[in-house]
């Protein structure tokens, strides 16, 4: 029975395979205005301009020029971009007799594979010198795709940085098409140079160019990446929605925090006295709250730690993985850090979410176990579910509609294409987001990419009472023998899966063989992989379950060697990365090992630290995770980890040329992001979470709850899930509240 019932546990998961569906997007949610940019061309009034702008206006033939692009820097270490100014062709206005003169900022590729042809400087302006014209110029044949003397080195590494680039976009979720590696599509004809025009709004790059040539361009292969315009940000429904959702909290946070302040502070009234619903949403009384922190001597303090520094883990690895897309000037250092054995620390960082699965497996045996029986979690297991959903709704749908609306609208930038096609992702997707399944559905162009682990982890939640039914009772050789099926299921599932599929071992890979786009959405976002660590989770909860409140004596000879033994594997599994990052790694054999075997070994290795920590075996390292700091931060966790993303995009989106790229830099830039991911946490804790959660309690609640019966013997273990107690628990229950 447990074996057949931990075996529907997995195959649930397996009968997905292949069923991503692939929605159309609609234009009307875009978020620029694609009309705007087919209504404003007409090449007869081009022509018209670009003869006045070149023939009359000198000082507005400088500025049309000075926006344009400059032979991009440092392209014998990979830059083939330069992006002109973006700021200052916008502001390009003028008013003459018969027309109005405007700037369009216009990014287009070209391949520096052009069968031998040169762009030529502009023989009807031979006249002319720089400031007033100068043509820029491609780099000089020095090192040219074309030239059957190529630099052979140059084109290696420009091609490992093209592949490092393509595994990052499809982990950030670009919605990028699959790339095919055929015959044709070389290392020359995929590189291509992005530069900035800055043209005539009436114009296309290709016409303007054939204009002020004389045609001599014609041949030029060249494709138009993406083109702005002034107040090219449409309204949509998400704006009306965002702005008046925000707006009554606001008011509400207003009127409900002078209300508070006037009881509290001006008249001296004692706080327990004011109205409920009143203070509901003021941010003093919730930010007071915010920084109370009640005592529990069941609390397994160590996991405030673990969350802490697992989150900030996952922070710095997306600082350094967005650079790869679209930010460095010299991205072949960026590749050569990434090989190099010192950045273990952020390549191997994607191994860190397999942190919280585990204790979020941990934190619902351990929380559960104490407080359910077996048949009342069958007569309330709605209520179980909606335990769940509650307390992860109100802060995720916040972000979701505030980067489908307001994040949009914060800035704005030459980069801005990726930002926007976050807030495309987010109008359109947004129902798969916020019913966790989106991994499944669109996982090529999800809203909040990164909150692909909330997907997964509610779906194991949903799942987890297959196993939970058996930890309930009585028996813990029941409990065990589930518990040892269902992970002997998941990954005997998870390795037949991924023998099958034959899947690359990396996230971010540089080697020939990789194809990381099967390998995001059929391996890393999948359900079945994650499974073995969250079971590990519910061993390690129901280990100290068992034990709770009772002192574990273990000879110090094996506290030693588990501790040497945890310590090994977690460093072996940040090793392999080193490996499997390599351009020359082709083990597929390894690759398959390695899929099957990290998560779960993490996972013990976590574990391992956590019971050690609860049980006195921790030492410094309980003393380190422990400190009250780390309560504060953990608080946060799921809030930061929610709005952290975001931030970084919005950050880089406002960059306005490419950064060079330097560790010591990118460390700086990563102080910045969890700074502001910090600011950004506690706002939404304080103006959504804790008021939503009472708000919850209000009305679901009911009242008070009835005091408990007093039995004269061993009373049943009580009635955990009722609407009032799972209330309550997203308020008090910080341990739970903080997995994600």
């Amino acid at each position: 029975m447990h074996i057949f019932t931990s075996i529907i546990f997995c195959a649930v998961y397996i009968l997905c395979v292949n069923a991503y569906l692939d929605p159309v997007t609609p234009t009307t949610n875009h978020a620029f205005d694609l009309d705007l940019y087919e209504e404003v061309i007409d090449l007869e009034q081009c022509e018209e301009q670009l003869a006045y702008i070149m023939q009359n206006n000198t000082g507005l033939r400088n500025r049309f020029i000075d926006a344009s692009f400059r032979p991009p820097r440092n392209v014998l270490k990979g830059n083939l971009r330069d992006l002109g100014s973006y700021f200052q062709c916008l502001d390009i206005s003028q008013q003459t007799d018969d027309m109005v003169i405007g700037g369009k900022y216009s990014v287009v590729r070209i391949p520096l594979q052009q069968d031998n042809f040169q762009l030529p400087s502009l023989p009807s302006l031979p006249d002319l010198t720089w400031p007033d014209w100068n043509w820029p110029e491609f780099p000089r044949p020095e090192w040219n795709p074309n030239n059957t003397q190529e630099d052979d080195e140059l084109t290696s590494k420009l091609d490992t940085y093209e592949r490092a680039k393509y595994s990052a976009q499809s982990m950030l979720g670009d919605g990028i098409e699959p790339r095919a590696e055929t015959a044709q599509n070389t290392t020359s004809t995929r590189m291509q140079m992005e530069l900035a025009f800055c043209i005539p709004k009436v114009c296309t790059p290709r016409h303007a160019l054939d204009v002020l040539t004389l045609n001599q361009t014609a041949n030029l292969t060249m494709t138009e990446a993406f083109v702005r315009l002034p107040n090219d940000k449409q309204w949509v429904a998400a704006d009306y929605v965002a702005v008046v959702l925000f707006s009554i909290i606001g008011f509400m946070t207003v009127l409900c925090t002078s209300y508070d302040v006037r009881h509290t502070i001006l008249l001296k009234r004692d706080p327990k006295r004011a109205n409920k619903i009143c203070t509901m949403f003021s941010v003093y009384t919730n930010t007071k709250n915010f920084f109370v922190f009640t005592s529990n001597p069941s609390a397994i303090t160590c996991l405030d730690g673990i969350r802490s520094f697992a989150m900030m883990w996952v922070i710095v690895g997306h600082t350094f993985v967005t650079q790869l897309t679209y930010i460095p000037e010299n991205p072949l250092d960026l590749v050569e850090f990434m090989k190099s054995f010192w950045s273990l620390w952020i390549t191997s960082a994607t191994i860190t979410v397999d942190t919280f699965f585990m204790i979020s497996g941990l934190l619902v045996v351990y929380t559960t176990a104490a407080k359910v029986s077996r048949m009342s979690l069958l007569k309330k297991l709605h209520l179980f579910y909606l335990n769940r959903i509650l307390r992860m709704f109100p802060v995720l749908g916040a972000v979701v509609l505030i980067q489908a609306s307001f994040f949009h609208r914060l800035a704005d930038g030459p980069y801005w294409s990726s930002m926007a096609m976050n807030t495309n992702n987010c109008r359109v997707y947004w129902w798969s987001t916020l019913l966790y399944i989106q991994n499944w559905v669109n996982p090529r162009n999800m809203c909040l990419s990164h909150t692909w682990y909330l997907a997964v982890d509610m779906q194991l939640h949903i799942a987890s009472p297959i196993v939970l039914f058996w930890i309930l009772g009585q028996r813990s050789r029941s409990a065990w023998a589930a518990m040892a099926a269902a992970f002997a299921a998941s990954v005997a599932g998870a390795t037949t899966y991924n023998v099958i599929n034959g899947f690359q071992s990396g996230v971010v890979s540089l080697s020939t063989t990789a194809n990381t786009d099967q390998y995001m959405i059929y391996y890393y976002v999948h359900t079945l992989n994650r499974i073995s660590p969250f079971i590990i989770g519910m061993m390690v909860g129901y280990i100290l379950h068992l034990y709770r409140g009772k002192a574990v004596r273990i000879p110090m000879v094996l506290v030693g060697l588990f501790w040497i033994v945890a310590f090994a594997a977690s460093s072996a599994v940040m090793i392999a990365t080193y490996f499997n990052i390599q351009p020359d790694w082709d083990n597929q054999v390894a690759d398959n090992i390695i899929n099957s075997t990290i998560r779960p070994v993490w996972a013990a290795s976590v574990g391992w630290l956590v019971f050690a920590c609860k049980h006195g075996y921790g030492g410094p390292v309980n003393w380190l995770l422990s400190l009250h700091i780390f309560k504060i931060l953990g608080r946060l966790s799921y809030s930061m980890y929610i709005v952290h993303f975001p931030i970084i995009y919005l950050i880089n989106a406002t960059t306005l040329q490419p950064i060079y790229f330097a560790v010591n830099l990118s460390i700086y830039k990563f102080l910045i992001d969890f700074t502001l991911s910090l600011i950004g946490g506690f706002l939404l804790t304080v103006l959504i979470d804790f008021p939503f959660s009472s708000l919850i309690k209000m009305f679901i609640g009911g009242g008070p709850r009835p005091p408990p019966k007093v039995e004269p013997s061993a009373p049943e273990k009580p009635e955990y899930f009722t609407a009032v107690s799972v209330v309550e628990s997203i308020r008090n229950d910080d341990s739970e509240k903080s997995r994600m």
